[in-house]
C-alpha cells in the first residue's frame, strides 16, 4: 500500500514504518504521522486525560506557530490546563553545551529576550527538526528541556526536575530523536538509501515496494538515546512516542509498538506502554508488580548519565508515580511496600563504586542509588520467605535510615571466590555467600549482618537473606556494604534497634 494513500483507517492498513522514499522529509512522511495520531485518537484510550497530572502544563513552552515562520518565543502557560504540546526526548551529546553558548540553552541572561522572540535558524539541527515535526502534526507548542528550563540556575532546575513526570505524561505526543547523537545531528535526514520499486496500483496510485527493514530492537531499543537514564522515565510516562531512528520511523503507544500487539511474553513492555502508567501494573497482582519494579530499576541502573549524581533525580518522577499508585512511601528508589525484596539488590558487575554526592544530598548506603553501575535483584519466590518485621523505614528520626536488628556471623569465616565471598564454617563447609556492593567493600573482622527474611526449607537448610553491614563509628549506627544468604544457624543476634544509614 502507498504511504500517501489512506482510503480508510483500518488497523491492517496502517504501516508499521516506511522505507527511505525519494524525499526523506516528503509530505507523505508527515501524512503517515498524522494518520498514526488520528488512528490512536479515535480508537485507543491513550490520549485520555490522566487525572494524576490533571492536565497540568509545563512552566514554559516554545510557541512554534505554523508553516515556515522563522520567529519563535517562549510561552508561559501560568496554570493554563489542557495546552496541547509535543515534548522532545533527545541526547545532549558527549560534550554538553557551555554556559556561554546560547544556541542550545535558555539562561538567566537570555530568558527575557526569548520570552519576546528568538530565531529558528539559531537553534541546533535536532531542535529545528523537532519544530518541523510539531508544526507538521498541527501542534503549536513544543517542550525541550534545555530551552524550557533555565540552565545553570540551580533553583529553577530543582523545581523543573520535580515536574518532569507531568511534562511527559501530559504531552500530546513525544518526539524521540533516536538517531541524533547530539543536538547538532538532526533526525529527519537519513544517510542511507533503500532500494525500492515504484509501481501503480489498479487505481493509478503510486506504490513503493521495498525489502522489509523494520527492526525495532536494533533501531530503538539498542539506540544510544535509549541507553540514557533520563530517557527511560520520559518513555514510560509518554502517552505515545514517534521514534525517528536512523533506518526507520516507528510509532509507540499504549496499544503496542507500531501497531504490533504486545503479547504476554512481552508483559514487562506491556506495562511500560501503559498511557495511564502504572494502572495496568496494579491490576496484574503483587508478583507482577514486584517483577516490573525490579525490571525497571535494573534497566535504569545500566543507563548512562552525564553526572553520576543525577542517578537519584533522573527517575524521581517515575518513582513518585509508582509510589502514589501503590499508596506507600518511597525513599531513594526503595518502596515501603515490598520493602524487603527491594532491599535485596546487588551489583551486576565488579565495576560499581560509591557516588560522591554533595553534602546536602544524603543517599543512604542501603539504596542502589548510592552507587554507580548496573544492579540486579535477587530472585525470591513469593510466599516462600518470612520477612523480618523489625526491618522498616525510620519514620520518626531520619528519612534516610532503616530501623533494624543487627547480628553477627557465628563460627564462620568469609573467603574470596570470584565475584563474591563464600561463608564457610571452620571445617570448610559452605554455609552461604556475600556479594559486596563495591570492589573495596570488604573490611576484615568488621562484618555484621541484618536479617531481611528467612527462607524455610528443610529444617537443617533454612537460610537468611541478609544485608552485610559495618559500624559507622556512631553508636548504634551501621551502613550497608553488601548482600547475601547464609544458613540460619550461622547468625546470632547482637543488638536490637539500630539504624542503617
Amino acid at each position: 500500500m502507498s504511504v500517501g494513500e489512506y482510503p480508510r483507517l483500518e488497523r491492517e492498513d496502517i504501516p508499521i514504518g516506511f522505507p527511505a522514499l525519494p524525499d526523506p522529509v516528503s509530505a507523505a512522511r508527515f501524512v503517515l504521522l498524522r494518520t498514526w495520531l488520528e488512528w490512536c485518537n479515535t480508537t485507543h484510550a491513550c490520549n485520555q486525560q490522566d487525572v494524576r497530572s490533571q492536565g497540568a502544563s509545563p512552566t514554559r513552552l516554545i510557541y512554534v506557530g505554523h508553516a515556515d515562520a522563522e520567529v519563535l518565543h517562549l510561552y508561559l502557560p501560568k496554570g493554563t490546563k489542557g495546552v496541547k504540546y509535543t515534548a522532545l526526548s533527545h541526547c545532549w551529546g558527549n560534550e554538553p553545551p557551555s554556559e556561554g553558548d546560547p544556541r542550545y540553552c535558555t539562561t538567566d541572561g537570555n530568558i527575557s529576550a526569548r520570552l519576546n522572540r528568538f530565531s529558528l535558524s539559531e537553534l541546533p539541527k535536532t531542535f529545528q527538526d523537532a519544530v518541523r515535526v510539531t508544526r507538521e502534526l498541527g501542534i503549536e507548542y513544543l517542550w525541550i528541556d534545555s530551552l524550557c528550563i533555565i540552565q545553570w540556575n540551580a533553583e529553577d532546575w530543582e523545581c523543573e526536575a520535580g515536574r518532569m513526570e507531568d511534562v511527559f505524561a501530559s504531552a500530546y505526543c513525544t518526539i524521540a530523536a533516536t538517531s541524533a547523537v547530539d543536538s547538532n545531528a538532526g533526525f529527519l535526514t537519513r544517510n542511507i538509501s533503500t532500494e525500492y520499486v515504484r509501481v501503480q496500483d489498479a487505481a493509478g496510485n503510486q506504490v513503493y515496494i521495498c525489502s522489509h527493514i523494520d527492526d525495532f530492537e536494533k533501531d530503538v531499543e539498542q539506540a544510544r538515546l535509549n541507553k540514557r537514564a533520563w530517557v527511560m522515565q520520559e518513555r514510560v510516562l509518554a502517552k505515545r512516542t514517534i521514534h525517528f531512528s536512523a533506518d526507520q520511523t516507528y510509532w509507540e503507544c499504549g496499544e503496542g509498538v507500531y501497531y504490533t500487539p504486545v503479547f504476554s511474553s512481552q508483559r514487562k513492555v506491556y506495562f511500560s506502554l501503559d498511557p495511564s502508567f502504572p494502572d495496568r501494573l496494579l491490576k496484574s497482582g503483587k508478583e507482577r508488580t514486584v517483577e516490573f519494579i525490579h525490571f525497571l530499576f535494573e534497566n535504569y541502573s545500566k543507563r548512562g548519565l552525564t553526572k553520576d549524581t543525577d542517578r537519584c533525580v533522573a527517575v524521581s518522577g517515575l518513582e513518585a508515580r509508582i509510589a502514589r499508585a501503590l499508596e506507600c512511601n518511597s525513599r531513594h528508589g526503595i518502596f515501603q511496600k515490598h520493602l524487603h525484596r527491594n532491599l535485596l539488590w546487588q551489583a551486576s558487575n565488579r565495576e560499581m563504586e560509591r557516588i560522591a554526592y554533595d553534602n546536602d544530598q544524603h543517599i543512604p548506603s542501603w539504596s542502589w542509588m548510592a552507587c554507580s553501575g548496573g544492579i540486579r535483584f535477587m530472585e525470591v519466590e513469593i510466599g516462600s520467605v518470612s520477612w523480618a518485621d523489625e526491618l522498616a523505614f525510620d519514620d520518626e528520626r531520619d528519612s534516610a535510615a532503616l530501623n533494624a536488628d543487627v547480628g553477627k556471623f557465628r563460627k564462620c569465616t568469609l573467603k574470596p571466590g570470584g565475584d563474591r565471598y563464600t561463608i564457610s564454617n571452620f571445617f570448610g563447609g559452605k554455609r552461604g555467600w556475600v556479594h559486596y556492593d563495591v570492589k573495596s567493600g570488604r573490611r576484615e573482622h568488621e562484618e555484621l549482618c541484618v536479617v531481611v527474611g528467612r527462607a524455610e526449607e528443610k529444617a537443617s537448610k533454612d537460610h537468611y537473606y541478609i544485608l552485610v553491614v559495618v559500624p559507622t563509628g556512631e553508636d548504634g549506627e551501621y551502613k550497608r556494604v553488601g548482600v547475601g544468604m547464609v544458613r540460619t544457624r550461622c547468625v546470632e543476634k547482637l543488638r536490637a534497634h539500630v539504624r542503617i544509614v
